[in-house]
């Protein structure tokens, strides 16, 4: 059975066994709309509404729910390129620049000589969040997106997911000593704004996103390479092809021995992540860690994880656990120490 903590009763008890599980551990994070507040609203049941529309033969009624849905993602994106931020972009800019920091830090503190200082973030978002928040920590934190970016006359990086895992380390010029760098895989599980199929590959630009101004909706769509919310996902055989890798990899991570996963913002409403959560839940060295938003959502969470004796669900009675909340709870089991360099490479910024 699982089991729920209620976190304005036993923090102390969450926080032991995160700190004993993080040292330890392969860790994974699964985020979804939730973390993208206030910048972005949650994501709803838009695949329901769309696929009725679809059901009832509504077909330009359901393209334009998509359109609709699609077009606060480009005009937050523009935001971002143009570093024209209000103050629901700067606030979800800073949950997602604490939470990198967070994972950081664990992963620089991490003794273990068997795993590496590594972590994994699955997403269903679209958005550039996390691509924005990293530009502050250029020089401590290496975020693997899946883009291969060897030299290029055209600055075109395509997509490889063989790339996702890779560890970077630096070597001493004298001692020739190397010390792993912390890495943070990005897996965009639906696809990202910056992704568009050229030449039967997935490439990363942005030219699409600063061009998109297109009255025609199926132009629009035609613009993006996004896994929509639709049961009938897909359009084009290779952005398939790359769903199912990435479900792949989600997979096979899960399956790892001493494997945890938290997921911050995300309500498994998405039917191949939450069966693929579920038959691994039957590894029992994986730990499932979920994060309710809100104490109603907690029967929800009930209903699909409570055969399982390795899952925690963590609520409060109080307050809504949003994205800042879990942060600042996430970050009482790093270590007390001595600074860091994200926490030095913070702190000159801030003297400058």
């Amino acid at each position: 059975m699982a089991k729920i903590i209620d976190i304005d009763k036993e923090k102390n008890e969450l926080i032991k066994i995160l700190q004993k599980t993080v040292q330890s551990c392969n860790l994974n994070f699964l985020i979804g709309s939730g973390c993208s507040i206030p910048a972005m609203t949650a994501l709803g049941p838009i695949e329901q509404e769309v696929e009725q529309l679809y059901n009832e033969k509504k077909e330009e009624e359901a393209t334009k729910k998509l359109v609709e849905f699609l077009k606060p993602f480009i005009e937050s994106t523009k935001h971002l390129l143009d570093n024209n931020l209000d103050n629901h972009h700067q606030t979800t800019i800073k949950n997602y620049s604490d939470f990198l920091k967070a994972i950081s830090l664990l992963l620089f503190e991490r003794k273990s000589h068997i795993l590496h200082k590594q972590a994994t973030i699955f997403s269903t978002n679209y958005d550039m969040f996390i691509e924005k928040a990293v530009e502050k920590y250029s020089e401590t934190i290496v975020l693997n997106d899946g883009f291969c970016r060897n030299p290029s006359l055209t600055n075109a990086y395509s997509f490889s997911p063989r790339s996702f895992f890779n560890t970077v380390s630096n070597t001493g010029n004298l001692y020739k000593y190397q010390v792993e760098i912390p890495s943070i895989n990005l897996i965009k599980i639906h696809g990202s704004l910056n992704w568009k199929i050229r030449d039967k590959k997935i490439y990363q630009t942005l030219e699409h996103i600063k061009n998109s101004q297109d009255k025609d909706d199926n132009a629009l769509f035609d613009k993006f390479t996004l896994i929509l919310p639709r049961k009938d996902k897909f359009n084009e055989t290779l952005l398939n092809q790359v769903y199912y890798d990435l479900l792949r990899i989600y997979s096979n991570e899960l399956d790892k021995e001493n494997t945890l996963l938290i997921t911050e913002g995300f309500s498994f409403a998405d039917e191949h992540i939450y069966d693929i959560t579920k038959r691994a839940l039957k590894n029992p060295t994986l730990r499932l860690i979920i994060f309710c938003f809100q104490k109603n959502e907690l029967e929800e969470y009930q209903k699909k994880f409570n055969d399982f004796n390795n899952v925690n669900i963590i609520y409060s009675g109080t307050d809504n656990i949003d994205f800042a909340k879990f942060n600042t709870i996430f970050s009482e089991i790093l270590p007390k120490k001595e600074e860091t360099p994200v926490a030095k490479e913070e702190n000159k910024g801030s003297k400058e």
